[in-house]
């Protein structure tokens, strides 16, 4: 016979710990696979026990968001222009899923509206706000850059690899002179994309006089 699995308070197992097992779960076989049970078996435990940290399921999945969030976003200096800001977080945010990529699709259909996930973004409105754009125009400045960031993952894991430059031919002759400087990576795409919503998002300031 196995050894009994922990039951309750006894097990002795943190909210970091759940957590830590919940993320490497979801990494390895895909956040769809995740459930309370399946987390249970990764811990040696009784299902039960989680719910001393964890309300439910989706309490689950919120908290997945939040965990990644907070290992991989760190505070900006504070002598740093919004432009930094803005592009440091959106950098960090695409480290975090290419090191968590089963939370991927988490980020993309959670709110995960947490005190932690709140006082992250009430940070970069801040410094939004004193940069001179309005606090709703800084609202919809961060979903942009956040779903720019979590749709390049998307799109990265979900679509073929672009044909190589030699098998483009004399048809394709665009494709081909684009292809001429390598592939199209996630993070020249990503690069791209920063760097042209930076451009869009620096019209969107009021202009002084």
């Amino acid at each position: 016979m196995g050894r009994s699995r922990v039951q309750g308070k006894h097990a002795g197992l943190t909210r970091d710990q759940v957590l830590r097992a919940a993320v490497r779960l979801a990494d390895r076989d895909g956040v769809e696979s995740l459930s309370m049970r399946k987390l249970a078996r990764e811990l040696d435990v009784e299902a039960m026990t989680l719910y001393h940290h964890i309300q439910n399921k989706h309490g689950l999945e919120d908290a997945i968001v939040e965990y990644v969030l907070a290992e991989s976003l760190t505070p900006p200096p504070a002598s740093a222009g919004w432009q930094e800001v803005v592009t440091g977080h959106a950098q960090e945010l695409h480290r975090g899923l290419a090191k968590h990529p089963g939370a991927v699709p988490l980020f993309a259909t959670r709110t995960a509206v947490t005190p932690r996930t709140l006082a992250i973004l009430e940070g970069l409105l801040h410094v939004l706000r004193d940069a001179g754009f309005a606090p709703r125009t800084a609202l919809h400045l961060v979903y942009a850059v956040a779903g720019a960031v979590v749709g390049q993952h998307l799109a990265s894991a979900g679509e073929p690899p672009p044909p190589p430059a030699d098998l483009a031919g004399d048809d394709l002759p665009v494709l081909t002179a684009a292809l001429a400087g390598g592939p199209v990576t996630l993070e020249s795409r990503l690069e791209f994309t920063l760097t042209a919503l930076m451009a869009g998002f620096e019209t969107l300031l009021p202009r002084t006089p």
